[in-house]
């Protein structure tokens, strides 16, 4: 191994330590939660609502994809399939990256403390 490669497998250890470290403490409070809140209803109204309006006015006046001409039918069909991608890519997202971070932050926690998962004993 090269000093390069050395020095950036530490570099992407140490960014993993902490971002471990940061992950495995959180602990949410009104404020965190609210504040959060706040900017994923931001995110999911721009990105739902804005950007696809924008693709449409986009499609239809520039590129002219508003079901006239011989392949009309077909752009019209392309430019409302693109529009139905962008509005639920982001939530798609958001709600596989907050399941992405419940496991990791679970698997993180289960090996300093253990809990009481329920059930009789």
């Amino acid at each position: 191994m090269s000093q390069v490669e050395t020095a950036s497998k530490s570099k992407w250890h140490e960014r993993k330590a902490r971002a471990d470290a940061f992950v495995r403490s959180f602990e949410w409070n009104w404020t965190k939660a609210v504040i959060c809140s706040f900017a994923i209803v931001f995110f999911i109204l721009i990105s739902v609502v804005v950007i696809p309006s924008f693709w449409l006015y986009f499609a239809d006046s520039k590129l002219k994809w508003d079901g006239s001409g011989p392949n009309g039918l077909w752009l019209k069909v392309l430019r409302d399939a693109v529009a139905m991608g962008l509005s639920t890519g982001p939530l798609v997202t958001i709600l596989v990256v907050a399941a992405v971070m419940q496991n990791w932050r679970r698997k993180l926690r289960s090996r300093t403390d253990s809990r009481p998962t329920g059930g009789y004993r």
